[in-house]
This record gives structure tokens, sequence and C-alpha cells, in this order.
């Protein structure tokens, strides 16, 4: 159990504002400040700096940062299993993100729980960015997800590898036929919401080819996964995908691949948890079974 410095530390680093810290927490201000000191003296280092009126984290407050999130984490997980242990029941807290949560995990979780009958699964489905905020408030064990992620943060593994290509309605037509994605500028774009990782794929390629989304004359958010699907089947635009989620409408014909020059991109489905957890063999058996490896 981690005690009330560590948990002062904690929100303080996480808020960046040892008055904002104190009103969380329901303290004094100078009792975050002494909490603070207590800590700085027992590890001997400075974890704050000061620059005018910005406080941030040194490298050392980083570090510890990084690692008491991670210890809270498994503690929290600890506090709501053992008391299951007689019981033989244990909760694992799943995250996907959308494309893998609704088209690649429900054939291997089904696999896993008939293998697994009493295995108790809460499976979150959400953006990237919203999955790494849970696991990072150790709401989640382990996330599978399509976006990028801070690798000094977690521990990942490959689950599977995807091609990412550019779609269009069956008969859809180009005022000339495309060859790069600069020829595809005119058309409207449908993608999902910020924080999404099929966004977050699209927009790093175009940054690297110093370009954007904002290029593309019409812009439609939609952050279901399958409504995107149908739209482009209805010719309302195009978009990128995943193979795999319009393998069934390429195959019959409602959807036809756009064949670019300069647009060939395969993306890693990664399998990720807090780095240096204390289940970390667990993750990685869950992730050998959900992979069928």
């Amino acid at each position: 159990m981690l005690d009330s410095r560590t948990e002062t530390f904690l929100c303080a680093a996480r808020l960046l504002n040892f008055t904002r810290a104190a009103a969380e927490l329901n303290i004094t201000q100078p009792a975050v400040t002494q909490h603070i000191h207590g800590l700085e003296e027992y590890y001997g280092v400075k974890l704050f700096s000061q620059n005018g009126r910005r406080l941030s984290l040194t490298e050392a407050g980083s570090r510890l940062f990084q690692a008491l999130t991670t210890i809270r984490n498994d503690e929290l997980r600890l506090r709501k299993e053992l008391p299951a242990i007689s019981a033989r029941e244990k909760t694992l807290a799943l995250g996907a993100t959308m494309t893998v949560g609704e088209f690649m995990l429900p054939n291997p979780l089904s696999q896993f729980l008939h293998r697994h009958p009493g295995r108790q699964i809460r499976l979150t489905v959400d953006n990237t960015a919203n999955l790494l905020s849970l696991l990072e408030r150790g709401t989640l064990d382990a996330a599978m997800i399509e976006g990028y992620f801070p690798s000094e943060n977690f521990d990942a593994l490959i689950w599977q590898r995807e091609k990412f290509i550019p779609v269009c309605a069956a008969g859809h037509s180009f005022s000339s036929p495309p060859a790069t994605v600069s020829d595809l500028y005119q058309e409207t774009l449908i993608l999902r919401e910020p924080g999404s990782g099929t966004r977050e794929i699209l927009e790093m390629y175009l940054r690297d080819r110093n370009s954007d989304i904002r290029r593309f004359a019409c812009i439609q958010e939609i952050s279901n996964m399958n409504a995107i699907r149908i739209l482009t089947e209805n010719d309302c635009g195009i978009t990128f995908l995943y193979e795999s989620v319009v393998r069934d409408a390429l195959r019959r014909g409602t959807i036809r691949q756009i064949r670019l020059e300069d647009f060939d991109v395969t993306h890693n489905i990664s399998f990720i948890w807090r780095k240096n957890s204390l289940f970390s063999d667990e993750y990685r058996a869950i992730f050998r079974e959900l992979a069928g490896k």
C-alpha cells in the first residue's frame, strides 16, 4: 500500500501544481510541500523544478512518477483480486481500439473464453488516447491498440500486422485516375475522431510528407468504424482503413481499393501493459492465447 507521501507526489506530478493537488487531496498546500520534501530527502534527489510560475518534473522525478504509477496500478489490481481468490474469480480488464474491438478481437476472444469458462472479462472499446489514459490510471490491465504509444511507459508485443489501404465505393468516379495521395485531395475524406489509431496513422503519413488532412476538399468525422465502411460503400467519400475491416466488402465488390504509387503502409496492432508490472508474465500468457501462439 502506497503511503500518503507517494500519493501526494503522484497527484502533484500529474497536475504539476501544488495548489490544485492540495485541493484534490483535501489537504493544505504546506502539507503537499512537506510530503514532497520528505520524498526528496528519502531519495536524495530533487523531484520538481520551478521556472517562474511553471512547475515541471526533473528527470529523477519523471522516473519516480513512472515507477510509482506502475506500483499503484498493480496494488489497485491486487486490492480487487485478493478478496476473490477463495471464490476463484478474477476479472481481466482489457481494452481495445475501435477497429480491433469490432473486427479483429471477437473471434480470438471467443476462443479464449471457451478455454477459460470461469474467467471474467471486462472489455472496453475506445480510441487509443482514452485507452492509454485508462491504462495509466490502472482501470485497464492491458490493451490492444493500433495507435502510437509512449514505449518508455509500456511493455508491448506485436499482436498482428495489418495492411492500411485507401478505399472508395466500387462505382466511385474520379475526375482523373489517382496515382498518388495528393491526387485524392479534391475528394471528401471520411475518418475517425482525433485520438483514434487509424487517424493517427494517416496524419503521421501526411506529416512526414509535409502535408495534413486539411488538404482534402471536405472532412467527415465519424466515430464508428462500421458506419465509415457503410458511408464509403454508399459513395459519401473515400477513406483509409485496415484491409481486414473491408475484406468482405472488397470480396462482395461494394468497395474497391484505390491503388496508389506512394502509399504502401503496414501497421502493427500492439498488445500493451504498464512497464515492469508484477503481472507481466500473466499478460504475456494471455497475449499468446489471443494471438494463437
